[in-house]
Order: C-alpha cells, then sequence, then structure tokens
C-alpha cells in the first residue's frame, strides 16, 4: 500500500509539471476523451432541456436573445450530473485505447506500475471533482435563481406577455385587447379595446396608435387619434367620443416579479441543510431539503469512484487477448447500480443514516477499488502454465492424480 501511494505520489507531481514526455501523453489521452464527452453529451442535454423553455419564445414573447440566455442558464445544473459520468466514459475510452494499441503493456514492461499509470487520470477526476463541487454549492443555485426571476419577469410583463400582433388577446375577463403590430419600445399601431368589466357599462376603445409607458402611476397604455364607444345600460343610442389622445391604466394587469418560491436546485448548502421552519413549505419538505444538500456534497465523491471503476476493469485484471468488452459492460452495470444506491439513499427519510449512507456508498467504493488495484498480483506464468496443463489432463484422463508441479501419475 505504501509503494503504491508513493507511485501515486511521484505521478501526481511528475503530471503537475509535466516532467516527462509519458507524463505529458498519458495526461492528453485522458483530457482529450473528456473535454470531448463533456461539450458533446452537455450540448446533446441543453438543447432538450431547450426545447421545454420554447414556450417563453412563442407564447410569452420573450426575444430570441433572452431565450438563449435563459437556455445557457440551465448548463451548470446539466453540468453537475455530466462530469462525474463523462469522467467514467473518458477514462473506459482512454485506456481501452491504450490497451488496443499494446501501449500499456509496453509501459508495464518498462516497469511503471498502476498506480503511476494512473497518474494522470486521478489527477484530472480530483479537478472534475472540485469542479462538480462548486457548480452544487455555488454556481447551479446562483444560475436557478437567475432563471427563474427572469423567467417570472417574462411571464409577468404586460406589454411583452399580452400584445402580440394580429391576435385577440383577452388579458383577464371582461378585457380583450387586439392589435395590428406590434413595434419595438413598446410602440402598437391599429389598436383595438373591449372593456366589459362592468357590464352596466361596456367600452371599446379604437386607436390608430398607442404607446407602452412606465409613469409613476404604473404602466399606462397613452392611444392617440381614435374613438370611444360606450354603450350604457337602458339606452339604447351609442355614444361615441373622439379623442386625439388618450390613455388607460393597465398597471393592475401587471404581476410583477413579486415573491416566489424557492425550489431545491435553487437553494444553497446552507438553505438546504437548514430550513427556514417558519415556511409552511420548508416545514413540509424538511427531510427532503437536508437530503439535497448532503447530495450536494457527496455527489462530487463519485467521480473518484467512476474512475477507480475504470482503472480496475481495464488495468486490475489480468490482459485479455480477446478484448474487455465484458468488463466494460461490467463496469458500467456497475457505475449504474452505484449511481441507483446513490439515488435511493437520498430518498429514503431516516435522518442521520439515510445521510451516512449517501457518502457511504461512494466512499466505500473508491477505498474497495483502490484496495483492489494495490493488492491484486498477476499469477506467475509458471503458474499458469501449470494451470493449463492441469486442466488438459483432466479432460483426458480424469483418473489420474497430478503432483503440484503438474505431472500425471
Amino acid at each position: 500500500m505504501q509503494k503504491a501511494a508513493r507511485q501515486l505520489a511521484l505521478g501526481s507531481v511528475a503530471v503537475f509539471g509535466m516532467s516527462t514526455s509519458l507524463d505529458r501523453y498519458l495526461f492528453k489521452q485522458c483530457a482529450t476523451p473528456l473535454v470531448f464527452s463533456t461539450l458533446i453529451v452537455t450540448s446533446i442535454v441543453w438543447m432538450t432541456q431547450s426545447l421545454q423553455r420554447i414556450d417563453l419564445l412563442v407564447e410569452d414573447g420573450a426575444s430570441v436573445g433572452a431565450f438563449l440566455w435563459l437556455s445557457v442558464l440551465v448548463v451548470p445544473s446539466l453540468l453537475s450530473v455530466i462530469i462525474p459520468f463523462a469522467l467514467f466514459g473518458s477514462a473506459l475510452y482512454a485506456l481501452h485505447r491504450l490497451h488496443s494499441d499494446s501501449e500499456i503493456a509496453v509501459i508495464f514492461a518498462a516497469g511503471i506500475g498502476r498506480w503511476r499509470l494512473a497518474a494522470p487520470l486521478l489527477l484530472i477526476t480530483v479537478a472534475g471533482a472540485f469542479a462538480t463541487l462548486w457548480v452544487n454549492l455555488d454556481l447551479m443555485p446562483r444560475s436557478y435563481r437567475v432563471l427563474k426571476q427572469k423567467v417570472f419577469e417574462i411571464r409577468a410583463d404586460f406589454a411583452k406577455n399580452v400584445l402580440r400582433s394580429g391576435e385577440f388577446i383577452t388579458i383577464i375577463e371582461g378585457f380583450t385587447v387586439y392589435v395590428d403590430e406590434v413595434r419595438p419600445g413598446g410602440q402598437l399601431v391599429g389598436l383595438l379595446i373591449n372593456d366589459y368589466r362592468d357590464p352596466k357599462s361596456p367600452e371599446t376603445y379604437i386607436a390608430e396608435r398607442a404607446l407602452l409607458r412606465e409613469t409613476d402611476a404604473g404602466t399606462v397604455l397613452q392611444m392617440a387619434r381614435g374613438t370611444i364607444q360606450r354603450f350604457p345600460e337602458g339606452d339604447e343610442e351609442v355614444s361615441f367620443v373622439r379623442f386625439e389622445e388618450t390613455a388607460v391604466n393597465v398597471s393592475s394587469f401587471d404581476q410583477g416579479p413579486g415573491e416566489f418560491q424557492l425550489e431545491l436546485t435553487e437553494r444553497y448548502l446552507s438553505e438546504l441543510l437548514n430550513p427556514d421552519m417558519s415556511r409552511e413549505w420548508d416545514r413540509d419538505n424538511a427531510a427532503r431539503l437536508i437530503a439535497e444538500g448532503h447530495n450536494r456534497l457527496a455527489s462530487p465523491i463519485y467521480s473518484i469512484a467512476y474512475s477507480l471503476l475504470a482503472l480496475y476493469a481495464l488495468v486490475g485484471g489480468a490482459y485479455n487477448r480477446r478484448g474487455y468488452a465484458m468488463r466494460i459492460a461490467v463496469a458500467c452495470a456497475a457505475a449504474g447500480v452505484m449511481r441507483i444506491l446513490g439515488f435511493v439513499a437520498q430518498g429514503v427519510e431516516g435522518g442521520a443514516a439515510s445521510h451516512a449512507l449517501q457518502y457511504a456508498i461512494p466512499i466505500g467504493a473508491s477505498i474497495a477499488l483502490a484496495i483492489a488495484l494495490t493488492t491484486w498480483r498477476r499469477p506467475p506464468k509458471r503458474r499458469r502454465r501449470v494451470r493449463r496443463r492441469v486442466k488438459k489432463l483432466k479432460k483426458v484422463a480424469p483418473s489420474l492424480t497430478v503432483t503440484p508441479k503438474g505431472t500425471a501419475q
């Protein structure tokens, strides 16, 4: 164990200083697939997540720039999930490629141990784990808060939310608006408003132009060159009033950003581990909040466990000329089971025991895999030849007794 630790320390120092061409080569072989896999997977998942918010562009009148900015704010939450699995996939790819080109065999033949070989990958893994931790503790809640605030403002903004060209929009019951053309800056061309909130005195406004303006009294719809038609109750005659300029206060239709409820992904670690019991939602979901806080701290450890699992699958066992497809499949299944167990531990409301289990799963797996990588030894060639000879002899003559040296009697 001490020898393995010394090899790992020397390898890490060598990689950090890039002292040899081997260190640079191994670091490049591990880092390149990680960067590409992270970018590709993040782009694919980002596009699917962006499509879920296309309604902001279609229904709520958000600009393309605002839509793209909201889509970018989703990326940090994706990275917290993608980075550990990207590390695992890139480690499998890099090690399998080195095996396929017989480079690992040459490295071992040169007297370089497994931990020395693993140093570049583990150095990248530690950096990825710290990046995941930073995303979980700061970047993700910060970006999600901005995202929620922006979405709330878009959907609450009267000018951007309800006024669309060529559509009859019922803002509230009894108030319908039609606009021929909506121009930048709140300029409206061809406006018709049917205000029948008061059934006893409905009114219809028709204006050539209008402008939305923010005043001290709130949002005001300032109309120019039009008429007002009033239909008084019990009076058969319709009254027409022509105007050069008039205004209607529409601030009552603007909901404003107001205060909104913070979800799990929008809270910082201190808010998760210490719920505000004065709030009803926090009291009802205290167990979920605390479990999410511990998951934020435990999830980066999976990066280390996954990298060690990939190392053990492709470097920890004996050389196999038939390939490593079965080992890779088993490693992928083990990684999936490990993460599922982590989600189950997060969902179990067992107090301190379930929270400790969230850490125990990745830490225990990492320790077990590190010990397996350190203690595994390839059997000597002679011992392997003897075992093969014994199997052949037993197939030919099962009644023969075989001496420890592999001779039959």
